[in-house]
């Protein structure tokens, strides 16, 4: 764990350095007077920073857990996501605040007070934690400071999310599929078939989903139909088999689970309901935190996975699964990608923050350099998010969703289009 250390000094104010200088001079006093001036108007035009008071509490909180010392050395360390651009402003800030109680920062064996700070993070706050050794004992001073809101983004959403319900019923849904003349519906004991008849789905077969297991109390199941042949995942369990005739085989299995449209599977938890980490197909032997759901795209040979993660942050990884390049703190779990004609091409799907007692909503996202750009309006959704699946092709996602009105589980096809 790396850590950086505050020396000796004071910030310097270059400012009033240069208007007490030039303002030696007679001749030049009108050209000090406008200059000095400009330069108070600049400095009171800049906003002020979103950390300023959280650091202010925070070292009058260790200090006054210190006895207010007037020497001490100042050393952090960085165990959260806050950006390297943060991680400088609150270490000035902080700097700046001791000096200004008249504390002078010095290297340890001058100190009356080591302090070391580290940034630290929950999955709602940011947690500062600064451990203050004095002589033989130690002291711990923690702050938690809420996340600052995100500027809006500063171009005009230029994408609408569009949604077709395709189905409804009053048992429970997992999953679906639908070419337009055939529905395939995915249910906790049965795969359900319907027909097409003058623009109405009519019922046709059942398949019987079989199962040595109970199944988990929040029970999530994946289905693909690729040509006539039928795959449904479901927790320990797997079931193949054709759709022409209609027959499927059910089996204990731990078998991964394909969740992408570039063949990357991932191994579900068969007594819970979500993902281990670990990862197969393209990516087997590799390993990401315990996730909800994914999201993958492609642009040329660059790749991108966005992991919805069970602590509720989203982890975005560019090319490679080693480290996430940035992580999101105010997604829902459920999230995926779909291809548009629009915009990078990709965008990822994300449901907003909130439980299952809310209604949710959609919106369309890309990845520009290392940030989030939101590239659509939110549409709000007439319920919960239940499940959020890859379509039958790129273009399009699947939803879950259950109302709150009728109780009826609905499913919904996504898609993205330009405005």
């Amino acid at each position: 764990m790396s850590k950086t250390v505050a020396h000796p000094g004071s910030p310097t104010r270059a400012g009033f350095g240069f208007c007490a200088w030039w303002g030696g001079g007679r001749r030049y006093a009108a050209l000090v007077a406008v200059l000095c001036l400009g330069m108070t108007c600049r400095a009171q035009q800049e906003p002020p920073s979103p950390w300023q008071s959280s650091a202010d509490e925070f070292v009058q909180q260790i200090l006054s857990r210190a006895g207010s010392p007037s020497a001490i050395s100042l050393t952090f360390a960085n165990l959260s996501s806050l950006s390297a651009n943060d991680q400088t402003a609150i270490k000035q800030l902080i700097m700046t605040d001791f000096r200004n109680a008249g504390v002078r920062l010095v290297k340890t064996d001058f100190s009356q007070a080591e302090v070391e700070i580290t940034f630290s993070e929950d999955w709602q706050n940011n947690v500062w934690v600064a451990e203050v050794r004095q002589g033989p004992g130690s002291q711990v001073v923690i702050k938690k400071v809420p996340r600052p809101q995100k500027s809006a983004a500063s171009r005009t959403p230029s994408l609408t999310i569009k949604k077709n319900l395709v189905w409804q019923q009053d048992t429970a849904i997992l999953d679906f599929f639908s070419d337009g003349q055939n529905l395939f519906v995915l249910e906790p004991g049965q795969i359900s078939l319907y027909g097409n008849e003058s623009g109405a789905w009519h019922a046709r077969q059942t398949l019987a989903v079989t199962h040595d297991h109970p199944w988990p109390r929040d029970l999530r199941g994946r289905l693909r139909v690729n040509g006539f042949q039928i795959t449904a995942f479901l927790p320990g369990t797997l079931c193949t088999g054709t759709t022409t005739p209609p027959a499927i085989e059910c089996r204990s299995s731990d078998d991964p689970w394909q969740i992408d449209q570039f063949s990357l599977a991932a191994f579900f938890s068969p007594a819970r309901n979500f993902f281990t980490g670990v990862l197969a197909g393209r990516s087997a032997g590799e390993s990401v935190p315990p996730f909800f759901s994914v999201a993958a795209t492609q642009n040329g040979s660059s790749r991108q996975w966005v992991f919805a993660g069970t602590d509720g942050r989203a982890r975005i990884f560019l090319n490679n699964t080693s480290s996430a390049a940035i992580v999101v703190n105010d997604w829902g779990s459920n999230l995926t990608a779909v291809q548009s004609t629009c915009g990078a091409g990709w965008q990822i799907l994300t449901t907003g923050p909130g439980d299952l007692n809310r209604m949710d909503s959609l919106q369309a996202f890309e990845i520009e350099g290392r940030q989030e750009v939101p590239v659509s309006s939110i549409s709000d959704l007439d319920g919960a998010v239940l499940a959020f699946w890859p379509g039958e092709n790129p273009q399009t996602a699947h939803a879950i969703v259950q109302s709150p009105v009728t109780g009826k589980f609905e499913a919904w096809s996504v898609t993205v289009s330009c405005n």
